[in-house]
């Protein structure tokens, strides 16, 4: 058994992979060989990512997993993974895109500000949007809310 922590973690740090990788594959040239080493840059993070689902671990079944958007929301991601959530920081709403364009069963919950969920395709998930300035608790709540 792999610890949960660790797999989330690197599973964070895949996804940011991921994201850049695929926005960096959309914004080069086709054909060149820039685009092609950001290909396979996507792949091997892809094929990472695979593994790291596939690792055994625990995980309660009540936890739920939180894709914030916002680097204003970063603050609390400690705090909410206090609370027993997984989650998942996105600094932008282009870089939750990419991450939401590369897999959506890493999530349960999307949570970010009305401004960053509005230009987001959530692909189905359920949005909990975040007044500015709520604490962990309050954002907690709006998330167990839009799962429900």
């Amino acid at each position: 058994m792999v610890p949960a922590t660790f797999l989330h973690d690197l599973n964070n740090l895949l996804t940011a992979i991921h994201g850049y990788s695929a926005l960096l594959a959309a914004d080069l040239p086709a054909g060149g060989q820039e685009q092609d080493f950001a290909a396979r840059i996507l792949a091997a993070a892809e094929e990472a990512r695979q593994l790291v689902a596939r690792a055994p671990r625990k995980r309660p079944v009540s936890t739920l997993r939180v894709l914030l958007v916002g680097a204003a929301l970063a603050r609390l991601a400690g705090a909410l993974e206090t609370l027993g959530l997984e989650v998942t920081v996105a600094g932008s709403a282009r870089e939750a895109q990419g991450a939401l364009k590369a897999s959506t069963s890493d999530w349960d919950v999307v949570a970010g500000t009305a401004e960053a969920l509005s230009s987001l395709d959530a692909h189905g998930l359920p949005l909990a949007a975040v007044p500015a300035g709520a604490d962990a608790v309050t954002v907690d709540a709006l998330i167990r809310a839009a799962r429900g």
